[in-house]
């Protein structure tokens, strides 16, 4: 009996459920259900030779990283919001994902959590995780959303510079307006 089994071709189809499962996994036999999204009586039936073949496919997707932004994503039936307003983030979600990012393999699916919300008539509800939805997210799109925040830290490295450039052109002109009176 041949056993069929698919694993994701690119970042776009790596879900955070696969990644996540792939990164906690304590052997090969673990790490084929993870990629493949198969029980573990399935993987069993995997001949042994094939197993590193397998891996090994999966391990090579996550080579090939891609990143876009996405505003709107949506998962089945549901629509997830990008935070629409970083000031508005609480707190606790702040100190949450401060503490999650220390181990991003494990918490990746709190994180999207806590950035993207459903989306319910127009406005984006607070945060109350649904596990089963954001865990379908894909890679790429936690890559965009990481990308969204390292050209958010680039720009603001840049403008606070030029800010403080200008700042001290600005203050040797006083003194030196202060000099010549």
């Amino acid at each position: 009996m041949a056993l069929r089994v698919s694993i994701p071709a690119d970042y776009s189809s790596i879900t955070l459920k696969h990644y996540r499962d792939f990164k906690q996994a304590k052997n090969e036999i673990e790490q084929v259900c993870a990629c493949c999204q198969i029980d573990k009586e399935k993987a069993k039936q995997i001949p042994v030779k094939d197993l590193p073949i397998l891996i090994n496919a999966f391990v090579e997707s996550l080579q090939e990283e891609r990143a876009k932004f996405f505003q709107v994503i949506t998962i089945r039936d549901k629509d997830f919001g990008f935070i629409p307003n970083l000031y508005d983030i609480t707190a606790g979600e702040y100190a949450d994902i401060s503490e999650w990012c220390k181990d991003v393999h494990t918490n990746i699916v709190k994180i999207m959590g806590v950035l993207y919300r459903p989306i319910e008539k127009y406005t984006i509800e607070n945060r109350v995780l649904n596990e089963s939805y954001v865990e379908q997210m894909t890679l790429e799109q936690f890559n965009g959303a990481m990308l969204f925040f390292s050209i958010l830290l680039n720009e603001l490295n840049n403008n606070s510079q030029e800010f403080l450039e200008q700042t001290l052109m600005d203050l040797k002109k006083q003194m030196q307006d202060l000099t010549m009176d």
